[in-house]
């Protein structure tokens, strides 16, 4: 009993050594062009998922709390714009705030090998925390995964399982998939016209691959999500996902756990949403106390 007090005590002591001594954001970022990005590969299941690191300077020298970042399904949406930074951007923001920023692509995406699978996205995500876990200057305790759509489905599933994930921030996730039960051969002709199917024969198992949507819905995985912090963004004009399926992801998590944010006339891309970007730093520096 005495030694788990002491222990008790030690954390907590650790936790207010930790914010008290950071330093403010606007003093732990280099410039742009000095900021130290590192390319990394993971393996899961045999195939390589590809992604980068995005440091606030070009030495660091202490632990920064990391934000890994999800992308969505690609081609879900409206056509990208010629001067949208992508993801790289947002963890290029990310980064100037003083924060660590993870980006990847999901199998079957950008340049990492395999096809389109949304349980295996959750299995990605899980072997890209493990890896950001054991990259050096990264603190373990402050780990926050942010995903948008489809990665924030995968997002959910996988911080449904792991205690390390210390902050979940979702955007226009849905809290089901059940438009995948419709017509999996067309949703499935569709995937390949994005090229994020690739091989000719996959899915071996059409069952099985639609399985997998049904196993990962985040409705049924919010409520048992391990970390401390929860947030779900969401715009009232989303033309993908409704709007009650944030109300419905918020009714299922935690009690008392989760914040919700509704913006005003946002659509689906809420990453091009300045308004969005603001709620989600304002949230990670509340909770990370950087």
């Amino acid at each position: 009993m005495e030694l788990n007090l002491i222990r008790v005590f030690f954390g907590k002591l650790l936790d207010a050594l930790r914010i008290k001594s950071r330093p403010g954001a606007t003093a732990v970022s280099d410039a742009l062009k000095d900021r130290r990005q590192d390319a990394f590969q993971a393996v899961c299941e045999g195939i390589t998922i590809r992604g980068r690191t995005f440091f606030p300077v070009a030495k660091p020298s202490r632990q920064y709390p990391v934000v890994i970042i999800c992308h969505g399904i690609p081609g879900s949406g409206a056509q990208r714009p010629p001067d949208d930074p992508g993801y790289d951007g947002l963890a290029e923001e990310l980064a100037s705030k003083g924060l660590v920023a993870v980006i990847f692509n999901f199998r079957g995406c950008g340049d990492s090998g395999g096809n389109f699978d949304m349980m295996g996205w959750a299995r990605d995500l899980e072997t890209v925390v493990d890896r950001v876990l054991n990259t050096p200057y990264i603190d373990p305790t402050r780990i926050v995964v942010l995903g948008f759509s489809g990665g924030g489905a995968a997002a959910i599933y996988a911080a449904a399982d792991n205690p390390q994930i210390f902050g979940l921030a979702v955007v226009g996730t849905p809290a089901d998939f059940k438009i995948f039960e419709a017509d999996p051969d067309k949703i499935i002709a569709d995937f390949r016209k994005r090229g994020i199917i690739r091989d000719p024969a996959f899915p071996p198992d059409v069952k099985n691959w639609v399985h997998g949507f049904e196993a990962i819905e985040p409705c049924r995985w919010i409520a048992h999500f391990k970390g401390k912090h929860l947030l779900i963004v969401h715009g009232d004009a989303d033309e993908l996902i409704p709007l009650e399926q944030a109300y419905e992801l918020f009714e299922r998590a935690p009690a008392g756990l989760a914040q919700v944010f509704v913006i005003p006339e946002g659509v689906h891309r809420l990453r091009l949403d300045q308004r969005c970007i603001d709620i989600l730093e304002k949230w990670f520096s509340q909770i990370l106390g950087w």
